[in-house]
């Protein structure tokens, strides 16, 4: 059974706290709104609100989620090809990775009716083909905007879809939606944004943006302090401290 709000925030909670040192000397607990969602009290008797909110990219959250979905298809439709076309398709890709690209208008269903095509173009395929299938030209290019085949010591075929992908900004997002919010605290007030297993893109690719946003805070903002924590990790990847 899912985990309530509530609960699934208190397990967030306290394992950021055991990261930082906060915890076992301290408790803390759930709170109503307008209240931020924990109360922590330290051994000595002081008082900490943290807010949460959890950063997801959820453009790549979809388009990973419609990869599984369009390989499964793509093993289904092998699955179900007339025998002799399935037996001589897995001869031929036994040892096969096949990676496919496809373009970024391509919904779940419009993948799932382009497979005939794309099989039959794999099919003819000279034996033992491996690198870029459109090096001469593309003619499945409103569909596929690249397909490679690479070969290994596995039992193939392995299919891995991908689209194109816009990459968005989910942590300045999930910051500035609750700058928008008001609260009334017991205590310092701090926020807390956390990445719970859920797919992101590389560090690189959004922290640079995260660092420049958390830059244009000042001594206006009501968090006095900000921690950007990965769960995964167990690493604080970012903090800002409000100015005194």
């Amino acid at each position: 059974m899912a985990l309530s709000k509530d609960a699934r925030e208190r397990l967030i909670f306290e394992h950021f706290a055991r990261t930082m040192g906060l915890l076992p000397h301290g408790t803390f607990t759930s709170q109503p709104e307008p209240e931020p969602d924990i109360l922590y009290v330290a051994a000595d008797g002081t008082s900490q609100a943290f807010e949460l909110v959890e950063i997801i990219d959820q453009d790549y959250s979809a388009s990973l989620g419609q990869s599984f979905i369009t390989k499964d298809a793509c093993n289904a439709y092998l699955d179900n090809l007339p025998a002799p076309q399935a037996t001589a398709f897995r001869s031929a890709f036994r040892n096969a990775d096949i990676a496919l690209t496809f373009c970024d208008n391509m919904s779940g269903r419009r993948r799932k009716n382009a497979l005939p095509a794309i099989f039959r173009h794999l099919a003819v395929l000279p034996d033992g083909f491996t690198g870029d299938v459109f090096k001469g030209g593309n003619p499945l290019k409103t569909i596929l905007s690249y397909a490679h085949i690479g070969r290994g010591s596995f039992a193939g075929p392995i299919f891995n879809t991908t689209s194109v992908t816009w990459v968005g900004d989910p942590s300045v997002d999930a910051l500035k939606g609750k700058m928008a919010k008001r609260y009334t605290p017991q205590g310092q007030l701090n926020l807390l944004a956390y990445i719970d297993g859920n797919p992101m893109f590389p560090d690189d690719v959004w922290l640079a943006d995260l660092e420049d946003y958390l830059g244009t805070l000042d001594t206006e903002c009501q968090f006095a302090r900000i921690f950007i924590y990965d769960c995964g990790t167990s690493t604080v990847k970012r903090t800002w401290q409000r100015s005194p």
